[in-house]
């Protein structure tokens, strides 16, 4: 019986160590992913002019943006009100911005 109680001693360290060391490596994920992020996010060019905006419920309530060159662009939820049809948005590589252009008008959120 004593053999027994060892193994299960032996298992519980074994999971509590394993469980520490992925805490770790999930903590210093979450500290470098915005980094990533951004950095992906400034390698991003497009622009054009807004055909359509929709809402995508399936998936969290992304705003999604068709352009009249049939290109789709996703915004999280929050920014469905910033656009609106027949819109231009211009986001140049290198720049955290988009500029929205709307009746001699432009406006720049960071992307």
């Amino acid at each position: 019986m004593g053999n027994r109680d060892l193994g299960f001693k032996i298992f519980g360290a074994v999971a509590f160590c394993m469980v520490i060391i992925g805490y770790f490596f999930y903590k210093d994920y979450r500290r470098k992913e915005p980094e990533r992020m951004k950095e992906k996010n400034l390698n991003i060019s497009f622009s054009g002019i807004i055909d359509s905006i929709y809402r995508d419920y399936s998936n969290h309530g992304v705003t999604i943006l068709i352009l009249k060159n049939k290109k789709k662009l996703k915004f999280n939820m929050y920014q469905y009100s910033r656009f609106k049809k027949d819109d231009s948005i211009v986001k140049n590589r290198g720049k955290d911005s988009i500029y929205i252009y709307r009746k001699g008008e432009v406006k720049a959120y960071k992307y």
